[in-house]
């Protein structure tokens, strides 16, 4: 890595220091749940409604439940609205109270990805319900999936339960993220707990919701909601689209009955985030703080074009619009799951097309009738108002009586193969050329790489029948071992006392943080690194290590330290 860049990664190295030490100094407390929906947007989605179920029960009065909410004012609003519980806390990432209740807590539930240093702790029960079933493709569906689907891949690895909808975002789980072969967790085909929201949230408390949070409207108005999804290069870097949104609705209001409806904009948490302060202020868009689930409980007509949340409302048995102005482009960049003619709801990019559907919005359901249906039978085939209750059960209580739980049953060796950090070369062609000629059929193969984000190319490159995860961020360690380890040893191949003692201690973790429970048959060593060696060998549980070089010396370091390795056989 050398100084400089040791330098410039310091920022990392600190959160990831903090957590090391947050991690080691805290025991995990058998009455403490964290939750995080929407990377701290808000008490939302599938963990808000668990929590709602929870505070239900007198049982759970005794656990303290911490939410990570990044905002400033809508902490101080839940505060206010939660200042009677004292066991509703609320922490913003990345500080010291969410480092330690990250690291406290029994139960973390969350309904997206925690960040790169997080490590499940022995005795930690992870839940993640996720948040949608995608028209949009997912995973390594998408054409980059192999290098942006890293962080959300480790993160189900991770989990004790992933909660499914239905069977077809089981497959989702099981094939796109290619969780299918290596996921030891359980994963739980019952429907979102999220849904449960719609068919408990009554009309006059979202009302009073939207207008404690600065939203105006009308409680004698029929509502439509424009609820398009993100945009753009990627996840991280969505786009901003509030004057084509302003615009849209602006075009609306001219040509519908607005003495019978109200348009309410619900842009994406992620283009949310991008608003100015006083965007945010100005009442015309609905905070991502406000549950979408629950509001979809008070609108009348949805407006929305690839997001999932058409999913989700089509238990309400409510019309459904879908305004797609760019999809072939949308096609070519992302790609979709169904055709058009398969929507519940008539679709166009015409604002024209979209204004005279909204003034006969009464007929559209009956219109749509058949595609409506059959599009409902399969993703709200388990949605009965009681995902979050059979999820409680099953999680906290060990009663999985009312839950369908999918199992992995694939018979197919199991091969992690460790790829060193993937820079252009011989030495890469030549690892994806012996990767070219597995015999997929009989092997299902993990290829674990060093990404410094610049190995792109090199991994796109990869056989599309490859599971392909990165050792993405920094391992969670002390601060000053960090940089030592980085400074005295910039290519990890050196074997020096002091260098075999600030990684040794961290092997078992650096597993576990990115591979999760994870078992494997054999691990192929490629990398030519002897820390590599180390990870990939140790608390693997195989059969068999191969590999081009040898240990130089860190057999012996580690029979040391922890005893003896968890191999049968290292073939050198």
């Amino acid at each position: 890595m050398g100084i400089i860049k040791t330098i410039n990664k310091l920022p990392t190295m600190v959160l990831a220091a903090k957590y090391a030490k947050y991690y080691k100094r805290n025991k995990v407390d058998e009455n403490t749940i964290f939750y995080s929906s929407h990377h701290g947007a808000g008490m939302l989605c599938g963990p808000y409604a668990i929590f709602r179920r929870l505070m239900q029960s007198r049982e759970f009065d005794s656990y303290e439940h911490v939410w990570q909410i990044d905002d400033p004012a809508e902490r101080r609003q839940l505060q206010k609205e939660y200042g009677d519980w004292t066991n509703v806390s609320f922490v913003e990432k990345n500080s010291r109270g969410y480092f330690k209740a990250l690291t406290r807590a029994k139960y973390i539930i969350v309904n997206n990805t925690l960040p790169f240093y997080f490590t499940k702790k022995p005795g930690q029960i992870y839940v993640n319900t996720w948040h949608g079933i995608p028209l949009k493709t997912l995973g390594y569906d998408v054409p980059d999936g192999k290098f942006t689907t890293r962080n959300m891949t480790r993160n189900f690895l991770l989990t004790d339960y992933l909660i499914s909808p239905c069977r077809f975002m089981t497959k989702i789980f099981l094939e796109s993220f290619k969780l299918g072969g290596i996921y030891t967790g359980k994963l739980i085909e019952n429907g979102y707990p999220r849904n449960d929201l719609l068919f408990d949230t009554k009309r006059d408390d979202i009302i009073e919701k939207l207008i404690n949070r600065g939203i105006p409207i009308d409680d004698k108005k029929k509502i439509i909601l424009y609820a398009p999804t993100w945009k753009g290069a990627s996840f991280d870097r969505a786009d901003k689209d509030i004057a084509r949104y302003d615009e849209f609705c602006e075009y609306l209001s001219e040509h519908i009955d607005t003495e019978k409806y109200q348009i309410l904009i619900k842009p994406h948490p992620m283009v949310y985030k991008l608003l100015s302060e006083q965007e945010k202020r100005s009442g015309r868009y609905i905070p991502q703080s406000i549950d979408t689930d629950e509001l979809m409980a008070a609108t009348d007509v949805l407006v929305s074009d690839y997001s999932s949340i058409f999913f989700d409302f089509l238990l309400t048995d409510r019309p459904i619009i879908f305004y797609i102005p760019d999809l072939e482009s949308y096609k070519e960049y992302r790609g979709v799951y169904f055709g058009l003619h398969e929507l519940p709801g008539p679709y166009s990019g015409d604002m024209g097309d979209i204004a005279g559907w909204l003034n006969r919005a009464d007929t559209l359901r009956s219109e749509f009738g058949s595609a409506y249906d059959k599009m409902k039978t399969w993703s709200c085939e388990f949605d009965d108002g009681m995902a979050s209750q059979k999820a409680v059960e099953a999680i906290f209580h060990g009663d999985e009586s009312n839950c369908r739980i999918v199992r992995d049953n694939s018979s197919r060796k199991k091969l992690l193969v460790a790829g060193g950090s993937f820079a252009p070369g011989e030495h890469i062609d030549k690892i994806l050329a012996w990767l070219d000629g597995i015999d997929y059929e009989r092997n299902d193969v993990t290829l674990l790489i060093d990404d410094q984000g610049k190995c792109t190319d090199e991994i796109m490159r990869v056989n599309d029948n490859v599971r392909v995860l990165c050792r993405n961020g920094l391992i969670p360690r002390g601060l000053i071992r960090a940089i030592g380890a980085a400074v005295i040893n910039p290519d990890r191949t050196g074997t020096s006392r002091l260098l075999r003692i600030f990684r040794s201690e961290v092997i078992r973790r650096n597993y576990r943080r990115i591979l999760g429970e994870s078992q494997f048959d054999t691990v192929v060593n490629f990398a030519g690194d002897c820390y590599e060696q180390a990870l990939t060998a140790y608390n693997a549980g195989q059969s068999e290590v191969i590999s081009e070089k040898s240990f130089n010396g860190w057999v012996a370091a580690f029979e040391k330290a922890h005893g003896q390795w968890k191999c049968e056989k290292i073939v050198l």
